[in-house]
C-alpha cells in the first residue's frame, strides 16, 4: 500500500528525491503505516499526527520555515 501524497499549508514533499522514494517504499512494505517511532492514533500515511498536529516523523514532509 503506497502513502498518499498530501501536501498542507505550510508544508513542503521532502525535496530529496531519493529520500523520499526511499521512505515511500518502506512505508508501502509497512501495509501503509508510517516507518518510524509513531504513537499517532492513525499510522497510515499521512498519519494524524502529520494531518492534526504538524508532525512528520519520517521527514517525508518538511514545514516551511518562515
Amino acid at each position: 500500500m503506497k502513502p498518499n501524497i498530501v501536501i498542507k499549508e505550510g508544508w513542503i514533499l521532502n525535496p530529496n528525491k531519493n529520500r523520499v522514494e526511499s521512505i515511500k517504499t518502506l512505508i508501502s512494505k509497512n501495509n501503509g503505516e508510517c516507518i518510524c517511532h509513531n504513537e499517532s492514533e492513525n499510522k497510515h500515511c499521512p498519519c494524524t499526527d502529520y494531518m492534526n498536529k504538524d508532525i512528520c516523523h519520517c521527514g517525508l514532509y518538511l514545514k516551511i520555515k518562515s
